[in-house]
């Protein structure tokens, strides 16, 4: 957890952001195993901003950044773990399910 005046690490933000860049950058190449690696990074820097988010009191960003774990979890090869996540953020965010589920529908009008 990030401590004192800046509770959300902005060199966190922008590794993530590297990270989900090189991801797609190695999915438009064609490299399944190098996107994998980056965007599963991506997944576990965007939890952990997620959790600095709820933190500081930013449900909307907290959010968004589960949003994003699950779906770089997703293109990163852990569908299961995204669809867990995806269907604890349901639970807890039920105002919320029309963006969820477009997200969902999203990445599985990928996967075909």
């Amino acid at each position: 957890m990030a401590t004192g005046e800046f509770p959300v690490s902005d060199m966190l933000v922008t590794v993530k952001s590297r990270e989900i860049q090189r991801g797609m950058l190695a999915e438009m190449a064609k490299n399944s195993g190098e996107a994998a690696k980056h965007f599963l990074a991506a997944a576990h820097l965007e939890l952990v901003l997620a959790d600095d988010y709820a933190d500081a009191r930013q449900n909307g960003m907290a959010l968004r950044s589960r949003l994003s774990a699950a779906s770089c979890m997703w293109r990163g090869g852990d569908v299961k773990r995204a669809r867990a996540l995806f269907t604890s953020m349901l639970k807890q965010h039920p105002g919320k399910a029309k963006i969820i589920k477009s997200t969902i529908a999203e990445l599985e009008g990928k996967q075909a």
